[in-house]
């Protein structure tokens, strides 16, 4: 795959929102793999269910809305597409996420906190859906290192103050060593390319994985729809560009030692940056 985005400055590292206005832009986004994308969600969804599907009682309404706001967004913005074949029986949310390459979350307002109450995520960057279903938008990003302590209040104060006629998009990274899409915590534990990669395969084995989320509001009360779209790229074509390789060279080298484990750096580090070297300063 081609670089899509490429959210790394040259500054030092920062966790950030970074959040950014979609404006008239749709959310959904297709590109040549929204077949395969669909096919191997109707996959997980039939086979595995439970680590991919999650929902609490009393969404079911929330749920519908987001089945039928994903039908507007396609008729609107992709009327062309030839759609998947919708998954049934298994609920309006995962019937909509079948539709389209985005995975999707359901937060909803619970005793004053805003909670994962439904989620479709077939696509996963190293978390278990089950262990975050009911759970706060803080509980869900306790993994994270120092993500609470840094923005954890800005994100909070968010939640509140969202308009219910804007959508936001923001972008998360990590590098890989496995471009799968499906890649829950439990998976990544394995870490199933490790004896594969070496300085001299590092370009071709790993791959700068970006998370493309938006978030919006539904049309009830303050539901809100949060969404992940997942673009993986070889490292090797990620640093083509000798100024990309700066960048991603200067941000590892700043990021803090757990944010680098979290990311899955550190496990390649020493080869990891002598490679960045050799392709920022050729």
């Amino acid at each position: 795959m081609s670089l899509p985005y490429f959210p790394v400055g040259k500054t030092d590292f920062k966790i950030s929102m970074g959040l950014q206005a979609l404006k008239e832009e749709s959310w959904i986004e297709t590109d040549a793999y929204y077949k395969s994308d669909t096919d191997l969600k109707h996959t997980l969804l039939n086979k595995q269910q439970k680590d991919v599907l999650a929902s609490l009682p009393g969404s079911e309404q929330a749920q519908q809305d987001i089945l039928d706001m994903v039908h507007q967004e396609l008729d609107r913005f992709h009327p062309t597409l030839k759609q998947a074949n919708p998954v049934t029986g298994q609920g309006a949310l995962a019937e909509a996420a079948s539709l389209i390459q985005e995975d999707l979350v359901l937060m909803q307002e619970v005793e004053g906190e805003f909670k994962l109450t439904g989620a479709c995520i077939c696509f996963p960057s190293g978390w278990n859906l089950r262990e975050k279903v009911g759970h706060s938008v803080s509980t869900i990003h306790l993994p994270v290192p120092d993500l609470n302590a840094s923005i954890g209040n800005s994100i909070d104060r968010f939640f509140e103050g969202l308009n219910a006629r804007k959508k936001v998009q923001r972008f998360n990274w990590g590098i890989f060593d496995d471009d799968a899409l499906f890649q829950p915590e439990w998976k990544r534990r394995r870490q199933l390319g490790r004896e594969k990669i070496t300085l001299q395969t590092v370009g071709e084995k790993m791959f700068f994985r970006v998370e493309k989320q938006t978030l919006q509001r539904l049309k009830r009360d303050r539901d809100t729809l949060f969404t992940v779209r997942i673009f993986n790229t070889p490292l090797e074509e990620v640093t083509k560009d000798q100024e990309r390789a700066a960048n991603l060279l200067h941000t590892l080298k700043t990021m803090p030692d757990p944010m680098r484990k979290y990311k899955a750096v550190a496990e390649y580090e020493d080869f990891l940056l002598t490679y960045l070297e050799k392709r920022a300063c050729p």
